[in-house]
């Protein structure tokens, strides 16, 4: 049987074990995540006489993969398209993690003839000519670009797949760190009459000026088979101290984005006299 005597000391105890247990609650960090993701495909079969136009313009972040084609006569087109693209960030401690993925696959037949339109009520015109263009360029922001592109075509037959890839992360802890991805593809077999240029080239990196790594072209009746990649890596770690360099030159000569973690009365508890050694 339990002694009244004994009662108010349990009580204590079970106080205190109740405050360890909210003291637990307070600390414990909840974290927060947030994932978002981007699909889109795409299957095409076009065929046909007359005049066509098409154009394509897929970006994702920096990324991008263009294509046009136009032209007038007989025009055949299976193609299938692919946008992807996948975030996941965290608040404690802050990341951020992105992947991105952009192709393009096309069967292509193109045969130039002028075409005549019938248009209702009384208006007549005579057969429109245009020689069939067609371009693909696929690249991102910092000058990044593969290129495929005819013009001035009588016909083209063409089989083409390009891909266009990235991927990015940063994280917020004692140290920042950040690092980045972009990778490029282009897989093309033509045969064309008209003009032709296919080119690999790098723009603007940290200042410098590249010339083009790859710049063909043709004039005339060719059969084209060419496979081209690029890649581009970079990383970045940066050091940060953990502590407030007082007397480096005070509260006074931090910059911003250091104050900016600090509560706004802070200066009273860090606003020391540095020591000088003048005379």
């Amino acid at each position: 049987m339990l002694s009244l005597k004994k009662l108010p000391t349990i009580i204590y105890i079970l106080i205190a074990l109740m405050s360890i247990g909210l003291a637990f609650a307070d600390e414990e960090i909840t974290e927060e995540i947030l994932r978002e993701g981007l699909r889109f495909d795409s299957n095409q079969t076009v065929e046909g006489f007359g005049i066509a136009s098409t154009y394509r313009c897929m970006a994702s972040w920096d990324r991008v993969l263009h294509s046009h084609s136009s032209g007038s006569g007989v025009f055949t087109s299976e193609s299938k398209t692919l946008v992807q693209n996948g975030v996941v960030a965290k608040r404690t401690p802050e990341s951020f993690e992105s992947n991105i993925g952009i192709g393009l696959q096309e069967n292509t037949s193109n045969a130039y003839s002028p075409t005549k339109l019938d248009y209702p009520g009384s208006f007549r015109s005579g057969p429109i000519s245009s020689l069939w263009s067609d371009s693909t360029f696929a690249g991102n922001d910092n000058g990044i670009v593969l290129k495929a592109r005819f013009d001035h075509v009588q016909a083209l037959n063409k089989e083409m797949t390009t891909k266009v890839s990235g991927a990015g992360s940063i994280e917020e802890l004692t140290d920042s760190k950040s690092s980045a991805s972009f990778g490029a593809s282009m897989k093309l077999n033509a045969a064309f009459n008209g003009t032709g240029q296919m080119g690999m080239y790098v723009g603007t990196i940290k200042g410098e000026n590249l010339d083009a790594l790859v710049d063909e072209y043709y004039r005339g009746t060719f059969t084209i088979s060419k496979k081209m990649e690029i890649a581009f890596k970079s990383s970045l770690l940066q050091d940060e101290d953990d502590w407030l360099p007082c007397c480096s030159g005070g509260w006074d000569y931090m910059n911003y984005k250091n104050k900016e973690g600090f509560p706004d009365d802070v200066d009273r508890v860090f606003n020391c006299t540095c020591f000088s050694m003048s005379k």
